[in-house]
């Protein structure tokens, strides 16, 4: 017999994942209105496609791993990595180098996307207070191994350019609290609860 009866809700993790796309999307699409930005984007939950030479610019949200270090039989609290992967290309003219092109569209979007995740406008990401406390931009890694500005033996042709944000959001997982259970060949009808400070016996009057 199954003992949890409740509707497992969606995790925290999963909200600010679908969160973190969703600010993307709203806020990069605003500053292009801004800037008359004239790249097309398009953003993604996992990206399971790799990037095409056809595209311009495209953004992927990825939930790496959760690290939890503080918890109870109620909640628990750790750091949930998220990658925010940056993919854009660039066709050159007769007056301008498409590796040029490509990197200046590269470090623009990089910088936009760091820019929103770190401001303090998005303190909570937007969720009600008691589910994130505190999201950083921990690293920013670019291609520079592997593309036209690194080890020349792997040049890309197609003048691809690649950056992953590495982005912390310390989230708090809930769960409901177990009821009790009978102590069994007990008339005076005693339950044992389960508390943060150990088994605890009460009268159930």
């Amino acid at each position: 017999m199954a003992l949890i009866t409740e509707i497992i809700p969606p995790q925290g993790y999963e909200i600010v994942q679908n969160r973190i796309a969703s600010i993307l999307l709203e806020e990069l699409t605003n500053q292009k209105t801004l800037q008359g930005l004239t790249s097309e984007f398009e953003v993604f939950l996992e990206r399971q496609e790799p990037f095409d030479k056809s595209e311009d610019v495209m953004l992927s949200v990825i939930c790496s791993h959760a690290d939890y270090d503080d918890y109870t039989s109620k909640d628990s609290q750790g750091g949930t990595m998220y990658y925010i992967d940056i993919y854009c290309k660039a066709q050159g003219t007769p007056t301008s180098n498409p590796s040029m092109v490509s990197r200046s569209k590269l470090f623009t979007y990089v910088g936009m996307v760091r820019y929103i995740l770190q401001s303090g406008k998005y303190q909570t990401l937007g969720l009600p207070y008691g589910l994130i406390g505190g999201r950083y931009v921990k690293k920013v890694l670019f291609d520079t191994d592997y593309s036209n500005f690194g080890n020349h033996s792997n040049w890309d042709g197609s003048f691809i350019r690649f950056c992953r944000i590495f982005y912390l959001v310390r989230i708090q997982e809930n769960q409901q609290l177990w009821d009790g259970i009978p102590l069994l060949g007990n008339d005076t009808n005693i339950t044992l609860e389960e508390t943060s400070k150990g088994y605890k016996l009460n009268f159930n009057n």
